[in-house]
């Protein structure tokens, strides 16, 4: 057995008839000859010094320079490139200020990422500052949007309450109207007509509508006595009156203004509560019941308040425009004085069925 050691101090040993053949230390890799049996190492002696000739410099110096190349290898990696997600949480970051979060957080979670990747590729991966700007950029843009985001999830629903106060309230208004329509026909023996008969001109036309009559009945005593009642409503003394219309004939949010413009109105014509003939209507003649004939209800266009204009009504002619104020369906007054939604979607037949106090038809509705 042939015994030697490696230039790295690494005691090996060989077979002796691989004397002269090249062999590998299994320490440092490197390839060398196994010597003469002569030459070896026998057990207890120590290695000898190698030989200081101009091969054995030669050798050392070769031997010295693989170790420096290898060590520069492992010390100082070749770069491989910028990292991409660094280059996209970059973007990302900037495109944060006008997408919010959609944007905003993929920058963030991108820059982290890149990082992580920078730090395990010891030199080799580039972007460190594309990806520390990404997730600055990324959480400033998300930060300032999110106010501006939540609003626009929120807004839906802040309409949808705000529609259903408004709807809340026009219902109590049709309430105090429908109130006001039996207790005048509690003093009267009859319900008012759309235009006051007994205050009409030389020619029969009505000179104020129903809603004047009914403003004693609404708390509104003072504002009735300022009418003068043998003039039209655009006469010189009630014209100016418009612009005091009372809140209750005015549907939520909307808030009175000079014009005086209303959207509840009566149904007048053949057959309808509201409907001119010589004798007074009393309740009694709602034949087809109460809680099955419209009183009053929310038009879809406004007439002045004190003019004795309403919606015109043809059981033969399609139907005027109704609503419109509120989503999938507008309230009405019935003449029990309940107040309901009517659906959108009504048949039109079920309409002038409710809309006719004597037909006789048989209404389904829920």
């Amino acid at each position: 057995m042939i015994r030697f050691t490696c230039a790295c101090g690494t005691q090996l040993q060989a077979p002796e008839e691989q004397a002269g053949q090249l062999a590998k230390c299994p320490s440092c890799g490197q390839t060398q000859t196994v010597p003469n049996a002569d030459t070896a190492i026998q057990p207890g002696e120590t290695a000898p010094r190698p030989a200081r000739g101009e091969s054995g410099v030669q050798e050392g110096r070769e031997r010295g320079a693989a170790r420096r190349e290898r060590d520069y290898e492992e010390d100082e990696p070749t770069p491989a490139g910028t990292s991409g997600k660094a280059t996209f949480s970059l973007v990302l970051g900037l495109l944060s200020f006008c997408l919010t979060a959609l944007t905003g957080l993929p920058a963030i979670i991108l820059g982290v990422m890149a990082l992580g990747d920078i730090k395990k590729g010891r030199g080799r991966i580039k972007g460190q500052g594309q990806a520390v700007t990404g997730i600055v950029t990324g959480s400033i843009g998300t930060v300032l949007m999110c106010p501006v985001v939540l609003m626009g999830l929120l807004l839906p629903a802040v309409q949808k309450v705000r529609e259903a106060a408004a709807r809340t309230q026009s219902s109590n208004n049709l309430k105090q109207m429908a109130l006001a329509m039996h207790n005048y026909h509690d003093v009267y023996g009859r319900l008012p007509p759309a235009g006051l008969p007994a205050l009409n001109d030389p020619n029969g036309k009505p000179l104020l509508s129903w809603r004047v009559a009914l403003l004693p009945y609404l708390e509104q005593e003072g504002l009735y006595r300022q009418f003068n009642l043998n003039e039209p409503w655009d006469g010189p003394t009630n014209k100016p009156l418009l612009a005091r219309m009372p809140k209750v004939y005015c549907i939520p949010p909307d808030l009175p203004d000079s014009a005086g413009l209303t959207h509840y109105q009566v149904f007048v014509g053949p057959g309808t509560v509201f409907e001119k003939r010589d004798r007074p209507m009393q309740l009694a003649d709602i034949t087809d019941g109460t809680s099955n004939t419209l009183m009053i209800v929310e038009a879809a266009n406004p007439v002045p308040w004190t003019k004795p204009e309403d919606l015109p009504f043809d059981p033969n002619g399609p139907l005027p425009p109704l609503g419109g104020r509120f989503s999938s369906g507008f309230n009405a007054a019935y003449a029990d004085g309940s107040v309901r939604v009517i659906p959108d979607k009504t048949p039109e037949a079920t309409l002038k069925a409710l809309i006719t106090r004597n037909g006789g038809e048989l209404v389904n509705f829920p």
